[in-house]
């Protein structure tokens, strides 16, 4: 069986899965889309431990071993379909060995393309409705994908909800994929989630002190090696949260109190659209974590002292 631990972003998912990983063997899945990539470690909040040693493709310490983790250069382009394949291959060889896989993460449609396969049909381009779709507003494109299929929806990120180009890509599939009752779910894995869910209040002050505390560590010297190493910003990486403010910034078009007030609200709204995906999947069992609010520094102190 493997264990899936989902939720909105700051609610806590990495600290529960090494809490119940305990001494055993065991290997955590990073099921975010962005902590793929090489050298935004701030930014993306990977805060992995400095005792931990990089073997290969995974992190690993005494018996736990993080994966997902530094595999792309920036310029690279991974996608639901890279995901579910990579972490298909990981189950087979870490479970083959004996050890309990965690997937933790809060990006759904990754978790759906890996427990139903199926959601990753091959869709080809439709030239005519795509003609069609380029006539619309991106309100209503995205009303029209949110009546179509609010899951889908729910599950882009912040960029591509507001790139006219991915919600007609997005209608498209949605508009060409039969509906779950009339495909098969494979059944080659068992999956149980437990979903982690914070008052959005809590939410938003332990995303406004990682903020903070992100920028504190040298997330804009993070952004600006970006900028030199990779100046095209077409490219899919600066869609990550928090870069868009950060390059607005170092090009002074705004100020810090803006950066941080912009930052917090993008990640506040991305919370808030991972909680309406969630709370769709009846799959899900939910635990409701009302615990203080401790900083982001205090935080990793205590999950990797």
């Amino acid at each position: 069986m493997i264990r899936i631990i989902c939720g909105p972003t700051a609610s806590g998912k990495t600290a529960l899965a090494i809490k119940l990983a305990g001494a055993d063997p065991a290997s955590i899945i990073s099921a975010d889309s962005r902590q793929i990539y090489q050298g935004l470690d701030i930014i993306t909040g990977k805060d992995i431990p400095k005792d931990f040693v990089k073997k290969g493709n995974f992190y690993e310490k005494d018996n736990l071993r993080l994966w997902g983790l530094d595999l792309l250069s920036p310029d690279e382009v991974y996608n639901a379909s890279d995901f579910s394949t990579l972490t298909r291959k990981i189950i087979s060889e870490e479970s083959k060995q004996g050890r309990t896989v965690f997937i933790v993460g809060g990006t759904g449609f990754y978790l759906k393309s890996l427990t139903q396969p199926e959601s990753l049909a091959k869709v080809p381009p439709d030239e005519k409705l795509r003609q069609e779709l380029e006539e619309l507003t991106i309100e209503e494109l995205q009303q029209k994908l949110r009546d179509l299929d609010s899951k889908r929806f729910s599950s882009m990120n912040q960029s591509d909800v507001n790139n006219p180009r991915r919600l007609i890509r997005a209608l498209e599939i949605s508009l060409s994929t039969p509906s779950p009752q009339s495909t098969p779910s494979p059944q080659s894995l068992k999956f149980s989630w437990i979903g982690l869910r914070v008052p959005l209040e809590i939410i938003r002050e332990r995303i406004k002190s990682r903020v903070l505390f992100r920028l504190d560590q040298g997330a804009v010297a993070e952004v600006e090696n970006l900028l030199a190493s990779y100046p095209d910003q077409n490219l899919p990486v600066y869609t990550t949260l928090g870069i868009k403010p950060i390059v607005k910034y170092i090009a002074k078009e705004i100020d810090l109190p803006t950066l941080v007030n912009t930052w917090v609200t993008d990640e506040l709204n991305y919370a808030k659209r991972q909680l309406t995906w969630f709370k769709k999947q009846p799959e899900i069992v939910w635990s409701v974590i009302p615990g203080p609010l401790r900083s982001e520094a205090s935080l990793t102190r205590n999950l990797y002292k």
